[in-house]
């Protein structure tokens, strides 16, 4: 497919230099032969009003807000859908003839993540610790999937906080607290939590040697989502594998929101297994430390993941997920990422395209998901009979 007419999406946000939603969103663009480019602005807070203006008068096809812009953007815009409007933050935004209207992708991204890793909130307590436009999409999606919500935040927003809790506690019928952060309330309120979702930058690359989270806090079955996803694994995640606690990244949640903003800019179904795989590669390069070599010497790439390869029905599932709770890593359902990213199942892939055809998808889901690390791998039981996917 092709467009003609050239179209502009950006990402406005302070910073933005770290960002992998412009390699995400070109090469999603690229992969569905879209005219399309992806930009992202460093915008200061000052400029926000005539950054949005530009936009408008650009006739940009398209934009994602990122911090700290979420919540300030949303009364410069035309239009806000009801989600935006229930979570007071906007991320993506869609310009129609010089009508800009804003939406929120977070909300569903962070449940797709949730659901991603097996896990159902439902009659959950979660913990969010947070108040800004992420920690509000988190929380409604918790609130709509049923669970009870535990804010906690630093005293200077700690009003306003518990304004948007008994608000969305009378909203969704579910018992919604704020408090503030600190040692007594952080431990009290994790004593009994399924889930805890750090929705703060503390930890973010470069200072991932911080975390708001003493270890001692943590403890087996429960559920530690931080929103960073640079580092994937950062301190508190690393202190919540060793806890015996199932650690997820925000990288999945980075992907889904993306997604659904492409589907939102295009119409069209967004490409997700490209998506992902070009955000790994980008992160993996901005984070890359080889160790020295002899001069002379060929540099190679440590292998930190894990492939788990056997019959049908004989657990590969059961211990990757295992595997990769107690060890921090990304897990890889093979089978299931095909199925993301066609849309499909595999039965029906089969019917459809029959063996040659899946295998040839199989080929070349293995070849993106080789490149990544740090991950346990699950693969389909009929994926060694091919040399190409060993190799």
């Amino acid at each position: 497919m092709t467009c003609s007419k050239p179209e502009i999406c950006t990402l406005f946000g302070n910073p933005v230099e770290h960002s992998l939603s412009p390699v995400m969103h070109n090469s999603a663009f690229k992969d569905k032969g879209l005219n399309y480019s992806y930009l992202a602005f460093k915008i200061k807070p000052e400029h926000l009003k005539a950054a949005i203006d530009g936009a408008r008068a650009l006739n940009f096809k398209g934009l994602n807000i990122t911090v700290p812009y979420k919540v300030d953007v949303m009364p410069l815009l035309d239009e806000v859908d009801s989600a935006c409007r229930r979570i007071g933050a906007v991320n993506t935004i869609v310009n129609t003839n010089g009508v800009l209207k804003g939406y929120n992708t977070d909300a569903t991204g962070f449940l797709k993540a949730l659901d991603g890793q097996g896990i159902d909130p439902a009659g959950k307590k979660a913990v969010i610790i947070g108040a800004g436009g992420a920690a509000m999409a988190v929380a409604y999606a918790l609130a709509d999937s049923h669970a009870s919500i535990t804010f906690l935040n630093r005293p200077a927003r700690l009003n306003e906080v518990t304004q948007m809790a008994n608000k969305l506690s009378e909203e969704s019928k579910q018992q919604v607290d704020a408090a503030e952060l600190n040692a007594k309330n952080l431990a009290a309120a994790l004593e009994t939590a399924h889930l805890l979702v750090n929705a703060t930058s503390v930890g973010m690359h470069p200072d991932t040697s911080q975390t708001l989270v003493p270890s001692n806090l943590l403890r087996p079955g429960m559920v530690v989502f931080d929103l960073i996803y640079n580092p994937l694994q950062t301190r508190l995640l690393s202190e919540a594998a060793f806890a015996g606690a199932q650690p997820v990244n925000g990288l999945e949640m980075l992907i889904w929101q993306g997604a659904l903003a492409f589907e939102l800019w295009t119409g069209l179904s967004a490409p997700v297994g490209t998506m992902r795989n070009e955000a790994l590669k980008a992160l993996e390069g901005q984070n890359k430390a080889v160790k020295r070599q002899p001069a002379g010497a060929k540099k190679i790439q440590a292998k930190t993941s894990i492939a788990l390869t056997g019959f049908m029905g004989s657990g590969k599932t059961t211990v990757a997920k295992i595997l990769a709770k107690k060890t921090g890593k990304r897990l890889v359902e093979l089978d299931k990422l095909i199925e993301i990213n066609t849309g499909s199942s595999i039965t029906e892939l089969f019917n459809q395209r029959g063996e040659i055809g899946f295998r040839e998808l199989e080929i070349e889901t293995v070849k993106s998901i080789s490149a990544g690390q740090n991950q346990v791998i699950s693969c389909g039981g009929g994926l060694v009979l091919n040399k190409i996917n060993i190799d």
